[in-house]
């Protein structure tokens, strides 16, 4: 069994035991948002629906008049590291939500490191979504390190989106072939969409150095919320070690791996994918950190040549869709959310790491109930849908649950001379579900930032995540 996680969730514990706010009656809480007397009330109001008529979802009616909702204790309240009072974020401040992560589970061995959201508006709060960069440093006793960094950036008035991935990996992990009609088994504990398990029946322990350098820049046009613009997508993929691989033994023990890699002609220990895309997004969500309400849709068209450094030339083309449906004009935080991906390979091949998988998305999180990897191919369709909701009246704990499902495809692999051969499988051909419960404590309410831990099960298959910020 795992065990770990323990400062965080020693600290959350605490929070939680603290109660609504500390030292007072829950019950003589006033209504769900608290007042920012800094700003002066709007407009008068009979009801919240009032307000989310003139002003949108997330503006709710206390005391006759409307105002941004706020929950009103997070973490730092509890710990009285700030004022009792929410203050409406003001241009260029930045708000921090940082949280420890030391933990052990017996595949990963001890880890230590540091989880953060950040958010800041980059212009009038009035017409600016709220910027968000989330940022993590692991180190594990089994000579991993993970720094990434991935941040959506908005611009005054919205005009200008970046959205960027920036990663530096030395990691291992063990991958399962291609598709999803291999048996899953697993149970594990994850940060952030990092971490490791047993030791799975069939897998296939690799070691594998990363960099990653995506950065998207898109320019609003025809209206409030459309974008058009582009990016350039680096990976390289280096020190890569195929630990079952066996080509000498009686019998050769071929991995998927380098079955795939030898096929299609890449160097198995070493690849690139470098290229540009043409993207268009559609964005209409309040926050970048924890969307109330919108819509965001993206689709990127990915071009990548052997003269900007591709190993090999190829085409792929990527599908992002997220719908936030509010349920509460009240209490705004409960969402119904939904999100869809669909990617693939459209002409020519990529690397094997480099295919669509499972936690390999820019936040790490799909596919919650299997770990990172699990499932891998040269096209996926992702589906998943989360119900958000308020646990506590004064917001400190929120609750989640979810299902999802995901499907990939993969190609007809042979390779007579080592007797191995592996048949071609088709998108939807097998579908893997899966689904749970979790926890969030909010740990900024000016940023709506959460710690998350989630527990979900998949085909005979058990996780646990902690992160900071939504899944998506």
């Amino acid at each position: 069994m795992n065990r770990g996680l323990l400062s965080a969730l020693t600290v959350l514990a605490m929070a939680a035991a603290a109660g609504p706010a500390a030292g007072s009656d829950p019950s003589a809480l006033p209504a769900p948002a608290a007042p920012a007397p800094e700003h002066p009330s709007g407009e008068a109001c009979e009801a919240s629906r009032d307000c989310v008529a003139r002003e949108g979802h997330g503006s709710v009616c206390v005391a006759g008049r409307c105002q941004a909702f706020f929950d009103r204790t997070d973490l730092l309240d509890i710990f009285h590291l700030k004022s009792k009072e929410a203050q409406k974020p003001e241009p260029w401040k930045l708000i921090p939500a940082i949280i420890p992560a030391i933990g052990y589970n017996p595949a990963l061995g001890f880890l230590v490191g540091v989880v953060g959201t950040f958010g800041m508006y980059l212009g009038p709060p009035a017409d600016t979504t709220m910027s968000s960069l989330n940022a993590l440093v692991l180190l594990t006793t089994k000579s991993q390190l993970v720094v990434q960094m991935g941040s959506t950036l908005m611009t005054a008035g919205n005009d200008w989106e970046l959205q960027g991935d920036w990663r530096f990996l030395l990691y291992n992990q063990e991958t399962y072939g291609l598709g999803t009609s291999t048996s899953p088994l697993a149970y594990g504990v994850t940060i952030n969409g990092w971490g490791s398990t047993e030791a799975i029946p069939g897998g296939q322990p690799m070691r594998f150095d990363l960099i990653r350098l995506r950065e998207k820049v898109l320019r609003k046009v025809l209206g409030s919320h459309l974008y058009a613009g582009g990016s350039f997508l680096f990976d390289r993929y280096f020190g890569i070690v195929d630990e079952s691989l066996d080509l000498s033994a009686t019998v050769p023990v071929v991995t998927s791996h380098y079955a795939y890699s030898t096929l299609y002609g890449f160097d198995t220990s070493a690849y690139t994918t470098s290229g540009v895309a043409a993207d268009v997004l559609y964005d209409s969500r309040d926050s970048s950190i924890n969307p109330y309400a919108g819509l965001y849709a993206g689709l990127s068209l990915q071009v990548f040549p052997t003269w900007l450094g591709s190993s090999q030339a190829s085409t792929y083309v990527g599908c992002d869709l997220r719908y936030y449906l509010g349920l509460s004009d009240d209490v705004p935080r409960n969402v119904l959310a939904f999100w869809v991906l669909a990617s693939g390979v459209t002409s020519g091949h990529r690397p094997y790491l480099a295919l669509p998988s499972v936690g390999w998305d820019a936040k790490g999180t799909t596919g919650r109930g299997y770990v990172q990897g699990r499932f891998r191919g040269t096209a996926e369709v992702y589906a998943e849908a989360e119900w958000r909701f308020r646990i506590t009246d004064n917001g400190f704990l929120g609750g989640a649950l979810f299902v999802n499902a995901e499907t990939f495809s993969r190609p007809a692999v042979s390779l007579p001379a080592y007797g191995y051969s592996q048949a071609a499988s088709d998108l939807f051909q097998v579908v893997r579900p899966a689904g749970g419960f979790g926890l969030r404590f909010l740990m900024n309410r000016e940023s709506r930032t959460n710690v998350r831990l989630d527990f979900a099960w998949g085909v005979d298959s058990f996780a646990v995540y902690l992160g900071s910020g939504e899944v998506f």
